[in-house]
């Protein structure tokens, strides 16, 4: 862990046995998450300096994590998600829909969904229902591989390695209520997709107070986006 205020490095908090790929980090819970090469996701309690887990499963590189409160969501060249109890540490769900390796998993906390994009060009959106999660719908936008994916209370973006992304709304309307599927994170609509750029669309994320959107590109770039609406 680093100090940003001197640059420093703090305290090694673990070791994997291979590169990491994909971390997340809890300061409410103290709990810090890493993946990789290994196909393992180590969990650990940075406040009382131990190791929680070690989950197993996945059968190849782990390529994208995500944390939200108890559960962890993974996203693996293997072809599946999964999902975890950091609580029980269990393994509650496999996600095994794609024709790919899943490169990018995220949470959408306005709706309790959860979204995947993968290698199959690909955007699936899930939803837990008794008995398990299913997925509710399917988005073919672009046309490579689906490479990161940012959601927030009214807006999901999507960066594909064919130099392009695509944004998402919820109309408000539908936020406390139930799409024309039935389902919840099935309400998210294509908004509109932007100018390509020139190199692949790494990472989104976003500018609450000026409702922007930027993207990081393999060829360098950040670009800021007006989204036009409600962030």
């Amino acid at each position: 862990m680093w100090d940003v205020r001197t640059d420093t490095c703090v305290a090694t908090v673990g070791r994997c046995s291979s590169a990491v790929l994909c971390m997340e980090y809890d300061d409410s819970s103290g709990i810090l998450a890493a993946a990789g090469r290994n196909a393992v996701a180590n969990i650990w309690d940075i406040r009382a300096g131990k190791q929680m887990h070690k989950f197993l499963g996945h059968t190849k590189w782990i390529r994208s994590i995500r944390m939200v409160e108890d559960t962890i969501i993974t996203g693996s060249d293997d072809w599946t998600a999964r999902i975890w109890s950091v609580s029980r540490g269990t393994c509650d769900a496999v996600l095994a829909c794609h024709a790919g390796p899943i490169q990018c998993v995220e949470y959408s906390l306005s709706d309790k969904g959860i979204i995947t994009g993968s290698t199959d060009g690909l955007i699936r959106f899930w939803e837990k229902e008794e008995g398990g999660i299913r997925c509710v719908k399917n988005v073919t936008i672009h046309s490579s591989a689906i490479v990161s994916i940012s959601a927030g209370e009214h807006w999901l973006g999507i960066g594909a390695a064919d130099n392009s992304m695509s944004l998402f709304h919820r109309p408000q309307e539908r936020l406390s209520g139930l799409s024309s599927s039935g389902s919840k994170v099935g309400g998210w609509q294509l908004y509109r997709t932007p100018q390509k750029t020139l190199a692949v669309v790494r990472c989104i994320a976003s500018d609450l107070e000026r409702k922007r959107i930027c993207s990081g590109g393999r060829n360098g770039l950040l670009r800021l986006w007006d989204a036009t609406i409600n962030i």
